[in-house]
């Protein structure tokens, strides 16, 4: 059996985000799609295993997953023959043969994800889909000071949606936080120019709760906006606040994945 790691880009806006779901429900999921090609292609059943399963409309930039199977195909030709058959909002951009100890969705290290914001007075109609149009004035430094709070190891529970059988403790390793022509080139939509009415978050840890990006992104601009005290932080962290409503998922990014 070869184990194929594949480093996957796609436009989650008109999928039900990553997940397969049970045989009645709907098969529009990324994970549905791959599952269907890959298994035209090699003439078997496939298992797939994710780094991270992203919800409706978050897109990725490197989604990583894993499969076995025993085709004789190239991880090139594998490559090749998945970006013929995909649709078009979903591309292999790498695709390799791995150890068969590999396991994409148990060997993470850390996952980044990115959040974009547009504070123009009018949304950008051909980046509408890819940022949270926000026309409104953020204090930068006020949220700068704000992640400061979010760092390190927390019980994040009440940053989340959905209860879990796992650990709500996760570490926090960064927060950074961009504005305008301070956006690193390398993080632009390819069809933007630097705006100062843009917003750019940046966040990295071990490991994320289901929707926790968008808490914590969403907390941050209520401090940025001037609704939000950053004192809420430590309240909402011990349960006597309440966390802010999520971001909107169509602003959010699967950004990197190490291992």
């Amino acid at each position: 059996m070869k184990n194929i790691k594949l480093t996957i880009q796609y436009d989650g806006t008109r999928y039900q985000g990553w997940q397969k779901p049970g045989k009645k429900g709907n098969s529009n999921t990324i994970s549905g799609k791959l599952t269907e090609v890959i298994s035209r292609i090699t003439d078997e059943e496939t298992t797939l295993f994710a780094g991270a399963k992203t919800d409706t409309n978050v897109h990725a930039d490197a989604q990583i997953v894993n499969f076995k199977t025993k085709t004789t195909l190239s991880a090139l030709k594998l490559k090749q023959e998945l970006n013929h058959y995909l649709p078009q909002d979903i591309a292999i951009i790498s695709a390799e043969e791995v150890s068969e100890r590999f396991h994409a969705s148990l060997n993470t290290q850390t996952i980044t994800y990115l959040y974009r914001v547009s504070c123009a007075p009018v949304a950008d109609v051909f980046t509408r889909k890819y940022k949270y149009h926000l026309p409104d004035t953020l204090d930068l430094n006020a949220m700068q000071h704000a992640s400061e709070q979010l760092l390190g190891r927390h019980d994040f529970k009440h940053f989340s949606s959905g209860k879990t059988k796992k650990s709500t403790e996760k570490d926090l390793l960064s927060i950074e936080i961009f504005n305008g022509f301070h956006i690193p080139k390398d993080l632009l939509l390819k069809c933007e120019q630097p705006s100062d009415a843009d917003f750019l978050f940046l966040l990295k840890g071990n490991d994320f709760l289901h929707q926790m990006p968008l808490y914590l992104t969403e907390t941050l601009l209520e401090i940025g906006l001037g609704n939000r005290n950053t004192s809420s932080i430590p309240l909402i962290f011990s349960g006597e606040d309440t966390v802010s409503k999520r971001c909107p998922s169509h602003g959010l990014f699967l950004h990197e994945i190490t291992y």
